[in-house]
């Protein structure tokens, strides 16, 4: 039995077992630390952004730049087709420090050798390839996805100076990069050229650099400066041309026209007419008008579309069309009046250029028709033979209604006053072509017979002339008329200034005066008191100052 007591074995100890050994936490810490480097990379790292061009000529994968101001800060990744198969899409990271930078309004574009007439850019890229060239916008919207542009721009947005638009109503146009003048100096440039369809206008966006940005206010005038411009006007000729440089490149020239006052400033994108020429800056633009047609019966070969519109010798509106044709009617019928149709503008009339006078000056225009206000085609210029619409008042040219064409009032036409001066010379030769010429020939026939007769009868009375005075009794007349002649002639040498009988006829009277004088006293005398020869009066006392009394 102890031996089978002995036999029994020992109870175990119960321990916990460790499930988690001490060298485990060696790739822990290091997935950690690995973790941590990946999230650190991650948040370094720079954004990555879109941006769209319309071909990746020059631009490689992993090697292209992203440059700004020549200094690296990023790197192209990735380039793609877009979805519509007609651009492309690059992908570039930047680096972490410019995020802040990519907003809207922040610009791109490839830069590459380029040469052309306003000069060569990009020459460094024939050594270091082609990169794109990041510009920083000014707004605080952050954008991840561009548009780059096709072409660099000319003027860095950081350049201080003023934006302007510009827009023409004429058939000249300018080009990217055509230059802005100010009297020869260069101080801007052609930014941008957008056609509205809408409108059927081009506008010009241009930037006009500082200090020169100054000269730009609301009385300021563009006009086209680009090769040589020869017109000839009522005064003569006139020539105008712009700088050297822009008789290549083409340019626009402004100044403020003499004369005007100093103009104030003008806001960011003003909008401002191009004119064609120095000399068209002084034609204002107006914004509202109003249209006449104008029935000509005789011919309108000098009436140019823009020739003027006159009233008292200013100019109050311009022709707008001649070539219109009433359907159903053609110019092999005499009958027909040929439409001119014609504008007035109510500023040109003095009146505020706003919709306010355009009514008034309707309402006043249909009045002044209907008083006789009336339509003349006068000539311009009689060596170009260009002529213009003159409105005047005529007499009897008064109406009761107004008449209408083509929904428009029409102002009548009237005569010209020198047509009326030729209507009125064509009268009188054809008066003088209804005088009897031949009888009064024949009656003037008659008169040169008779005054020829009479001077058959001078001729006879002037030989017994010559008889009379070759007879001796006329002779010895004449002799004694002679003596006489003489002799009247040496009296009145006698009496001349420097004669002995002028001077002693000047000393007899001038003891004669000399007498009068002395008789004078006597006279007066006599005159008050006639008894003083009998009476002779008393001497007369004067009388002596008193002394003045103390």
């Amino acid at each position: 039995m102890s031996n089978t007591d002995n036999d029994v074995p020992p109870l175990a100890k119960v321990a916990p077992l460790r499930r988690i050994s001490p060298l485990w936490l060696i790739p822990l810490v290091t997935l950690l630390v690995g973790a941590w480097m990946v999230y650190d990379d991650w948040s370094k790292q720079g954004p990555l952004i879109t941006i769209e061009f319309s071909t990746a000529e020059g631009l490689e994968e992993g090697v292209t730049k992203v440059k700004t101001r020549d200094v690296e800060v990023g790197q192209v990744e990735k380039i793609t087709l877009n979805a519509e198969l007609n651009g492309v899409l690059v992908t570039a990271r930047l680096n972490n420090e410019f995020r802040d930078l990519l907003v809207e309004g922040s610009r791109f574009w490839v830069v590459a050798p380029t040469i052309s007439l306003s000069g060569i850019s990009g020459l460094g890229t024939l050594m270091t390839g082609q990169y794109i060239r990041f510009s920083p916008g000014k707004s605080g919207k952050k954008v991840s996805r561009f548009r780059g542009l096709d072409s660099p721009p000319l003027t860095p947005m950081s350049t201080p100076g003023l934006h302007l638009t510009l827009t023409t109503d004429g058939d000249f146009s300018f080009a990217k990069g055509d230059l802005i003048h100010y009297k020869g100096i260069n101080v801007g440039k052609v930014e941008d050229v957008e056609f509205n369809f809408s409108e059927s206008k081009i506008y010009y966006n241009v930037f006009i650099t500082a200090p020169y940005h100054q000269l730009i206010g609301t009385e300021t005038r563009f006009w086209k400066a680009s090769g040589i411009r020869v017109e000839m006007t009522s005064t003569g000729i006139q020539v105008e041309a712009g700088p050297i440089d822009s008789l290549l490149l083409g340019g626009i020239s402004f100044s403020i026209p003499e004369g005007q006052f100093v103009s104030e400033p003008v806001a960011e994108n003003s909008l401002f007419y191009i004119y064609p020429s120095r000399s068209a800056i002084f034609e204002k633009k107006y914004l509202f008008a109003i249209q006449y047609w104008v029935l000509v019966k005789d011919s309108i070969g000098g009436v140019s579309v823009g020739a003027p519109v006159v009233h008292r010798g200013l100019q109050v509106g311009k022709v707008l069309r001649t070539d219109y044709i009433p359907e159903g009617r053609n110019l092999l019928d005499k009958t027909m009046d040929i439409p001119i149709l014609i504008e007035i503008n109510p500023g040109r009339l003095g009146l505020p250029d706003s919709e306010e006078s355009l009514v008034r000056a309707t309402a006043d225009i249909n009045i002044w028709i209907m008083q006789g206000l009336v339509a003349t085609i006068k000539t311009q210029n009689f060596l170009l033979g260009s002529q213009l619409v003159n409105l005047q008042y005529e007499e009897g040219a008064s109406q009761a209604d107004l008449s209408y064409f083509k929904d428009l009032v029409v102002i009548p036409t009237g005569v010209d006053s020198l047509e009326k001066f030729t209507e009125s010379i064509e009268a009188f030769i054809a008066k003088i072509n209804h005088l009897p010429l031949e009888s009064v020939v024949d009656k003037l026939d008659l008169l040169l017979d008779e005054g020829a007769a009479t001077l058959v009868g001078f001729q006879q009375l002037a030989k017994s002339g010559e008889s009379l005075i070759g007879d001796e009794r006329t002779t010895e007349l004449l002799v004694q008329l002679t003596d006489t002649l003489n002799a009247l002639e040496e009296t009145a040498q006698s009496f001349a200034n420097d004669s002995k009988t002028n001077q002693e006829l000047q000393r007899t009277l001038q003891s004669i005066s000399a007498f009068l004088k002395e008789m004078i006293p006597l006279i007066t005398e006599l005159k008050n008191r006639p008894s003083g020869l009998v009476y002779p009066t008393s001497p007369h006392q004067e009388t002596e100052p008193a002394r003045k009394q103390q």
